[in-house]
């Protein structure tokens, strides 16, 4: 009896340490739909807000297919104050028409939506729908010339990104001084056009998430300057241990010391007898 309380404690501790590694261990999420070269953790379940402290308001905002030959999908319009709105719906091969961007298939695509700040109120102006990274980048003018990078960029490797950056400068019609600047957490991207509409147009991505941070440009009468409010912060997100396992943890220990002290009183009736 006392051979078999002893094999039935260690089987149970072994069982408990099992469960603790187990429910320890951090729980991966592969999420397939997201290509390897970006942030893995990205949530299409968030929206992303920018406060937008500059706009255009001159007239409303063409909104253009990457298809020129098709009409626009309709006017897009915020204010100071006012708000812009991303939810990204997924990765999704680039349009034909998306020629003109460096940033190859698969790419983001997302809703977006417009809010005016009409007397301290937000007001819905218009929402596009699972539109792409490119064609977000064509009308809001994030990025420069080819390099569209729009809302999100891949984080797999920064050098690529700057020396694409650098390559910007293309004479005669896209001559730019470029500048870059990278910390820790952050890259910059500063395009200051010489010539034509003299685009200037600066975008600060988050190197973790790879998600716009910051954003001023401005490209002939238009103009955009906004800051995302909810970044992300992933470093800080650490594996939650889900009740269920702990629960088992807390079970095992209490059967476990129950037939330690049993077997531990056997012993001792045996002993006195």
């Amino acid at each position: 009896m006392i051979k078999k309380s002893i094999f039935l404690g260690i089987f149970t501790s072994i069982l408990v340490f099992q469960t603790i590694f187990f429910a320890l261990t951090p729980i991966i999420k592969a999420d397939t739909a997201i290509p390897e070269n970006y942030c893995g953790e990205l949530d299409f379940n968030e929206v992303y807000i920018y406060d937008v402290s500059s706009f255009n308001t001159s007239k409303p905002l063409e909104w253009r297919e990457l298809d020129w030959f098709a009409p626009p999908r309709g006017f897009a319009n915020t204010t100071p104050g006012g708000q812009i709105l991303v939810n990204f719906t997924g990765f999704y091969d680039k349009d034909p028409n998306d020629s003109y961007n460096l940033f190859e298939s698969p790419t983001s695509y997302m809703n977006i939506e417009f809010k005016e700040n009409r007397l301290g109120v937000l007001v819905t102006n218009t929402t596009f729908y699972n539109i792409s990274n490119g064609e977000v980048d064509m009308n809001l003018a994030i990025g420069y010339n080819k390099f569209k990078s729009g809302f999100l960029i891949p984080i797999n490797n920064f050098t690529y990104l700057k020396q694409q950056a650098y390559a910007q400068d293309e004479p005669p019609y896209w001559n730019a001084t470029v500048i870059i600047e990278e910390t820790q957490n952050n890259i910059s991207f500063d395009f200051r056009q010489k010539g034509g509409f003299l685009q200037r147009t600066k975008s600060i991505y988050d190197k973790i998430s790879g998600l716009l941070i910051y954003t001023n440009t401005s490209i002939g009468n238009y103009t955009l300057e906004m800051t995302l409010t909810n970044l992300p912060d992933l470093n800080a997100e650490l594996p939650l241990i889900p009740a269920y396992p702990t629960l088992i943890i807390f079970t095992s220990l209490s059967i476990t010391t129950i037939i330690l002290i049993l077997s531990a009183k056997r012993k001792t009736k045996k002993s006195k007898n």
